[in-house]
Formats: structure tokens, sequence, C-alpha cells
């Protein structure tokens, strides 16, 4: 079995493979102009055109959510900038787009970081009023790449 996450009857988070023991994204403290934090996270981009969450919070094989293990932007978090590092370089898909969501993997604005082309999202100079989760969404099928997300901003 490659490395799945899953949420079993209890609700209680489970790991195989790969995955156990990794921690999710987490957020950093960096130095510059003031005390700003960063959120970095890797993800691989290879597969269907989908959102790419941590855990399948229902057992049903899809990852559909995130978990404790992955660390949110904090409600009050004023969104600075983002930035995509290639880490492998990315074939075969159309674009990806970097938004937020809720816990249960619901949307919030799946564009609001990053939008497909690149630029910054519309949350990008705004302050998040909830906690939010944030992750990638594909289009086009990738044969390959992988790459490391970076939002800075502001608690």
């Amino acid at each position: 079995m490659a490395g799945s996450d899953w949420v079993n009857g209890d609700g209680l988070l489970v790991r195989f493979g790969p995955n156990q023991g990794v921690r999710g994204a987490k957020a950093g403290v960096t130095t510059g102009a003031g005390k700003r934090r960063e959120l970095v996270f890797t993800v691989d981009l290879t597969g269907a055109a989908r959102t790419v969450y941590s855990t399948d919070l229902n057992n049903d094989g899809t990852a559909d959510g995130f978990t404790s293990m992955d660390t949110p932007l904090p409600a009050g978090a004023l969104i600075l900038s983002q930035q995509v590092r290639t880490l492998v370089t990315p074939a075969g898909g159309t674009n990806f787009a970097v938004g937020t969501y809720l816990k249960n993997g619901t949307a919030d604005n799946a564009a609001g970081i990053r939008t497909t082309a690149g630029a910054n999202g519309t949350q990008v100079g705004t302050q998040l009023t909830a906690d939010r989760y944030v992750t990638v969404v594909t289009t086009g099928t990738y044969t390959a790449g992988k790459v490391q997300v970076i939002v800075e901003y502001d608690y």
C-alpha cells in the first residue's frame, strides 16, 4: 500500500507507508523587515485533476479534507504574498491554483492565494476572519511535477 491517511470509525487519524510520521503544512517565523510567518508545504502534482487534500476523512479511499496534523492560516492572518518553487518540473497538466479551505474540505476561495495564471489571488493583501487550510487545485492530468508553496503572512 502506498502512503495513505484516513480517519477510522472512531474519528482517529490512521497513517500507513511513507506518510507515517510525516507532518502536514507547518507555519514558521522568518526574519526580515519585521517578524513575518510562512506557511510552507510541498505538493505532488502527479495525477488527474483534483483538489490536493491531506486526509481521507470518511475512509472511502479519497483524500477529502484536513486534520489537526495540518496547520491552517490562523484567523486574523494578513496574507502578504505567495510563491511557488518548482522542485520537479511539472509535465502534462494544464495549470494549478492555490486557495483556502475549511477543515472538512469545503472550498472557501479555491484560487484566493494564487490564480491558475500564477498571479496573486484576491485574498493576498487581505486579513482572514477564520482559520483556513491552504491547498492546491490542479487542472488537467499531470504526469510529473512537485512544487513547494510558500504563503507569507503577518499575524
